[in-house]
């Protein structure tokens, strides 16, 4: 299988795409252009293949599909594009989407790179703690007569545990950290980490964000593309990639077909509600639909992204504050029997 192209390949791709559609040059040639300017490696082979299918069919997103680089979304939005003809506004708003894609990666990247030391870091701290400094405690404990009840009891279990077999998490740890630091520098583990995510429970409003935008995104310019009701909404729901978003759109388009108008269809069945679903209203009725769509795609995105930032963000003092209970856990263990000694002696 081969890889798929990072987002700031993609952005790029598409940026030089719209700026040579925008000076009227054709696509044929724009991809020629393109590709005479790539130095030799990956990305002239990508783009020769490129230029060889779309000078035997014409059609830019089958030439995209053929190279199995781009991902799907990419591909249908081109096709869409081609359909409507947009191609220059559409590679503009891929650059835009792709573009952004890349920064919240980079950030995401940025700011998994200390939590992931602190976890560490912490991991260290409470290993020593429990292999080094609580066996001490046992041994005066023991020679003190004194019996370990309660939370002190737990912990000095939890001790002898991980005295045990300190050596094979501590290594087992930092080559997970290492791992991951390894991936999010090379690209590939921010994506695989909001995947995960959008999979847990906290995540699933951002995965319903995503595919909402994707969803309007699509659709404003299917509809722009003359397309019919009924074709505009298979190949919008194709780019979501999210079960239950897709029954709400199964229902949708049930609704529209019992005679309800699309704003309408959208709102009962999920999709959009609120504030947005008003625009949706209002767009239809003052022609303006599309851009309400475009809008509407363009704030959940924003959301999402914002949510995902923050949720990343929330690591630091997180791991912070465990690592304060944990250790204050440990202190207490320890504490608790001394206070009884001196307790007794007093």
């Amino acid at each position: 299988m081969k890889k798929i192209l990072t987002d700031s390949e993609l952005s790029a791709f598409a940026e030089q795409l719209a700026m040579i559609l925008h000076s009227g040059i054709s696509t044929l040639e724009g991809v020629m252009i393109m590709r005479d300017d790539t130095p030799p490696g990956g990305g002239k082979d990508i783009l020769d293949a490129v230029y060889q299918s779309l000078e035997e069919t014409g059609d830019l997103s089958e030439a995209l599909e053929s190279t199995e680089v781009f991902p799907e979304y990419f591909v249908r939005m081109t096709e869409i594009a081609e359909r409507s003809g947009t191609l220059e506004d559409v590679m503009t708003s891929l650059y835009e989407y792709y573009s952004r894609q890349a920064e919240l990666m980079r950030s995401i990247r940025d700011a998994l790179t200390y939590p992931l030391i602190l976890l560490v870091m912490l991991f260290a701290v409470l290993v020593v703690l429990m292999t080094q400094v609580m066996p001490v405690f046992r041994e005066v404990f023991d020679q003190l007569g004194i019996e370990m009840t309660g939370i002190s009891a737990v912990v000095f279990r939890i001790s002898g545990v991980v005295q045990r077999v300190s050596a094979v998490l501590l290594v087992a740890v930092v080559l997970l950290v290492l791992g991951a630091l390894i991936a999010l520098r090379t690209g590939k583990g921010a994506p695989a980490l909001i995947a995960a995510v959008t999979r847990l429970p906290l995540g699933r409003r951002v995965a319903r964000q995503l595919a909402t935008s994707r969803f309007c995104k699509a659709l404003a310019l299917s509809l722009h593309s003359g397309l019919d009701m009924g074709e505009s909404f298979e190949l919008a729901n194709s780019l979501t990639k999210h079960d239950e978003f897709e029954e709400s759109v199964k229902q949708a388009s049930r609704l529209m077909g019992e005679g309800n108008d699309l704003s309408a269809s959208l709102r009962d069945a999920g999709i959009i509600t609120g504030l947005n679903a008003r625009m949706v209203t209002i767009g239809f009725r003052t022609g303006t639909a599309e851009i309400a769509l475009d809008h509407i795609s363009d704030n959940c995105q924003e959301e999402a992204d914002e949510q995902i930032q923050a949720a990343v963000n929330m690591l630091e003092p997180t791991l912070t504050a465990i690592l304060s209970i944990l250790t204050g856990l440990i202190l207490v263990s320890v504490m608790l029997p001394l206070l009884g000694v001196m307790t007794n002696i007093g």
